[in-house]
């Protein structure tokens, strides 16, 4: 049924729709049927089609030739009301080219007046039967697919909105990298214009640094893809043993590219060293967001980045300290929230923080922030040692 509203009363038997100018076919059909059907009789198009919007018969007998709208034109309606109801079509006349006209249009069957009582009776008991299996063939499909649609939705839903959400995150630091990348480049063709013109050793390293942010950079970007690739193949999270100095060492480095100029970044190590378990591709996003969330609150691009990483007894401690303009109060509350930005008309998609929590979260670690209007901020990571192999092998 496409469009045909069923009826609100349900009924055991079966529903016919006679559609009949003369009264004397109509009463008959009635006659006929009615100890084995529910019989609805109609003298023109119109008064049936709205008997088909009102209920849903299982068979519709229609004559063909009808003062007003023909029989041809109230199958064309019905059709478009319902695909599935059989249709019987009745003329007096033993005309080719109406009856061509109404398979066209999908008729089911096609008896003259007078008809034969016995040989309607079967018509009609066959008609019906094939009207009810195939509205059963299609509730069957529906549920088929409905359920199979459900099954699908259960495997599906949470990877989805992962995937979903990963797509925007990696977006994200993609896009950071290789912005960060394309301004190296253009640093880089500018010294090399100058080397070709004052051939100078302290131009050569310039070039040759600036070449490194731009391998360096490069290479963030394989190694984001990478990580993106793993996800889509969701293969376990490989986690690595990790010296703390060395990592944010190299954090640091990377976070340079892109820095202004008037940008100092200083990376300090301060005490032991020490060992964590982590995925240095994602932990590294983590330092990267936070330097470039630095460099953006320096006032007029000026001012101090501070990296520290250290043991603190049983963990691991990462800070990022900024001389910025700080974080308000009221912003400092939605600050790991996805979406959340300050810098919407610069670009900033506002998902740097909330990556970088959920990324800290995943190594079983915690980040915090403090931070004074007019100061500056200071990001905390705490992350837990990875275990002592010799106390594991001793054990």
């Amino acid at each position: 049924m496409n469009a045909t509203t069923p009826d609100p009363t349900t009924h055991a038997q079966p529903t016919i729709l006679v559609i009949d100018d003369e009264l004397g076919p109509r009463e008959s059909l009635r006659f006929l049927l009615k100890d084995d059907y529910r019989v609805l009789c109609a003298d023109s198009v119109d008064k049936g089609v709205s008997l088909m919007r009102t209920h849903q018969p299982d068979t519709v007998i229609m004559d063909i030739r009808m003062p007003g709208r023909s029989g041809i034109e109230g199958l064309r309606e019905i059709r478009s009301l319902d695909t599935e109801v059989s249709v019987i079509m009745l003329t007096g006349f033993a005309a080719i080219g109406t009856a061509q006209e109404a398979i066209r249009l999908e008729a089911s069957d096609y008896m003259e007046k007078p008809f034969d009582a016995v040989d309607m009776r079967q018509a009609v008991s066959r008609h019906v039967e094939q009207t009810l299996r195939r509205r059963k063939r299609r509730q069957l499909l529906k549920e088929a697919d409905s359920l199979a649609t459900k099954l699908n939705d259960f495997e599906r839903k949470d990877w989805l909105a992962n995937l979903g959400q990963s797509s925007s995150e990696f977006v994200h630091d993609l896009r950071n990298a290789i912005a960060a990348s394309s301004g190296s480049l253009i640093l880089l063709r500018m010294e090399v214009e100058n080397l070709q013109t004052r051939q100078t050793a302290a131009l050569a390293s310039d070039a040759d640094q600036y070449l490194k942010m731009l391998e360096n950079a490069t290479q963030r970007c394989i190694s984001l893809l990478d990580a993106w690739q793993r996800l889509i193949r969701q293969d376990p999270v490989q986690q690595s043993r990790t010296r703390l100095h060395a990592f944010v060492s190299a954090c640091a480095e990377n976070g340079r590219v892109g820095l202004g100029p008037s940008v100092s970044l200083t990376c300090t190590a301060v005490g032991p060293d020490a060992t964590i378990l982590a995925d240095p591709t994602q932990l590294s996003r983590v330092l990267i967001n936070l330097i470039q969330n630095a460099s953006h609150a320096l006032p007029a691009g000026q001012g101090r980045i501070d990296l520290q990483s250290e043991r603190a007894g049983d963990c691991a401690r990462i800070v990022v300290r900024d001389t910025g303009c700080g974080i308000s109060p009221d912003n400092l509350k939605c600050l790991f929230t996805p979406h959340f930005t300050t810098r919407s008309e610069n670009g900033g998609m506002g998902l740097g923080l909330f990556i970088a929590k959920k990324i800290v979260q995943a190594h079983g670690g915690t980040i915090s922030v403090d931070s004074t209007i007019g100061q500056g901020t200071t990001f905390t990571i705490q992350l837990p040692l990875a275990p002592d192999l010799t106390a594991d092998a001793t054990a």
